[in-house]
């Protein structure tokens, strides 16, 4: 099973939709849409934090860091929720 820090540096791969139509490519968690990954018995969770939940991106989001994280020895299911207490603010970009 990876670690989250593993999880984490997967996740960098996966680009930022309106970043990409903005522009300025930046990866998920630059963005700071990544809120929590948790990792057990084959199965990494990844919450993440959107401008809306109805947003358009989501989607292709989930597949795309899906197809990422199964990549990853001992990966073996991949579930990506959005957060049900937090919208995504800019002061959440780090990059």
């Amino acid at each position: 099973m990876p670690t989250e820090a593993e999880v984490r540096a997967q996740l960098r791969t996966v680009p930022e939709p309106c970043s990409l139509l903005m522009r300025t490519p930046l990866d998920i968690c630059q963005m700071g849409l990544v809120d929590q990954v948790s990792c057990a018995d084959g199965t990494v969770r990844v919450e993440l934090v959107l401008t809306d939940a109805s947003c358009v991106h989501y989607a292709g989001l989930r597949r795309y860091i899906t197809d990422a994280l199964l990549e990853l020895p001992g990966v073996q299911a991949v579930e990506v929720a959005l957060s049900t207490t937090k919208l995504w603010t800019p002061d959440r970009r780090v990059g």
